[in-house]
């Protein structure tokens, strides 16, 4: 069999073989698996023009919406012009994440795969997760033939629809000459092959994007909910949350989770701590590995009420600030009469990590005690959640507390 291939392919004679392949429409991208194709209508044409080592490729280029990607599946169109000549072995189908005119090495290679002839042969690479990740633009599939097929008018090969060669989404790499667009080459037709992928990509948003705080009373804590919506395609990973961590602001960060499945979201809580009727503005900001980091809340104060001295019959905590913290934070509380306090701070597992205050007599009215992030010891604990416990005759308040290194 001669070996004039690709390098001589201007001279061959494509065959037209009326092989019954399925040809599935194109679909936007989407979180789930979608299929993506240059070719239209069945395949049509048969090219037993190639010798071991050759490639037939197709180039394609995603919307930029749905980059990244992973593929988890390749389709290849294959038959002979009289059919029934069973299966083939291939050398290989390789992935790259590039163009022409040169895609590179590959990034991923299936190798040995075997072809039956009359239909479009699906190989599954799914059970690689993660493994072929095309990060943006053009990438390239082809098929590596691991015999000579070159002509042969009975054995099968690689198909084409023979609807007009779209130049740039067809390839082949000769023996010798490289790669080359297909179409130049004379292929009449855009190559029988598919992909099947899912987004990887990543997008958050918040609801709501912005918090008012108006007509709030004065010396009194008021907290608003704000969620984390993981609205991509891929897990959300919360890097971190800074901003309105100053008087009259705090923020709240004990989330659940700082990983956020796709459709799924976790809380936070902004707060606000008035003492005077003054107005006032700051911003949240999260970063994360969301392609549209970092989210902002915007976050105001108008209209505050009832704002004089803080009630001398409460006993609470009015206000952690700032939270999360780094390096320390003051722990704001009332108390109604002069009474004994102590203060201690808890790891979330229940064990005691320092003692602030040990049964002070304190006057009544609003007073705060600090943290610095330290043990008893005087070495800084880890990044975590804490609890702060204040405990009297009157009773026990407490709050979380969320140390950010």
């Amino acid at each position: 069999m001669p070996r004039a291939s690709i390098r001589g392919f201007s001279l061959l004679v494509l065959i037209v073989a009326l092989v019954s392949l399925a040809a599935p429409q194109r679909a936007r991208a989407q979180c789930t698996e979608t299929q993506f194709q240059n070719y239209t209508g069945g395949g049509q044409v048969t090219c037993p023009c190639f010798v071991a080592g050759e490639m037939a490729g197709a180039v394609f280029t995603l919307p930029a919406a749905a980059y990244p990607i992973e593929i988890l599946r390749v389709g290849i169109g294959w038959g002979s012009q009289f059919g029934g000549s069973g299966q083939t072995l291939a050398e290989a189908i390789h992935i790259y994440a590039g163009g022409l005119p040169n895609p590179g090495s590959p990034i991923f290679s299936l190798v040995g795969p075997q072809l039956t002839d009359g239909a479009i042969n699906e190989f599954n690479l799914g059970p690689l997760p993660g493994e072929i990740v095309i990060p943006s633009g053009a990438f390239t599939v082809a098929l590596e033939f691991n015999t000579d097929n070159a002509g042969d008018p009975f054995a099968a090969s690689v198909v084409h629809d023979g609807n007009g060669c779209q130049a740039n989404k067809n390839v082949v790499f000769a023996i010798p000459g490289g790669w080359t667009n297909a179409c130049a080459l004379g292929v009449s037709g855009d190559w029988v092959i598919y992909v099947k992928y899912r987004s990887l990509k990543v997008t958050a948003a918040a609801s709501p994007p912005s918090v008012a705080f108006s007509g709030v009373p004065g010396f009194q804590t008021t907290c608003n909910t704000v969620n984390i919506n993981n609205t991509g395609c891929d897990t959300l990973l919360i890097k971190g949350i800074s901003g309105c961590g100053a008087v009259p602001f705090s923020i709240d960060t004990t989330l659940t989770s700082h990983l956020v499945v796709p459709g799924g979201s976790t809380t936070m809580n902004v707060c606000v701590h008035p003492t005077s009727n003054a107005t006032a503005n700051c911003a949240v900001t999260v970063k994360s590995n969301a392609s549209n980091t970092p989210t902002t809340i915007n976050v105001s104060l108008s209209g505050v009420t009832a704002v004089g001295t803080p009630g001398l019959n409460a006993y609470d905590i009015i206000a952690v600030v700032p939270n999360p913290f780094n390096p320390e934070t003051s722990i704001h509380f009332s108390l109604p009469r002069a009474v004994a306090v102590s203060a201690e701070i808890y790891a979330i597992d229940g064990s005691r990590v320092v003692s602030l205050l040990r049964g002070e007599n304190l006057p009544a009215g609003e007073d705060q005690v600090r943290w610095d992030g330290r043990n008893a010891s005087g070495q800084r604990v880890a990044s975590g959640v804490y609890l702060f416990r204040l405990t009297s005759v009157l009773g026990v308040r407490t709050a979380r507390l969320v140390l950010l290194e």
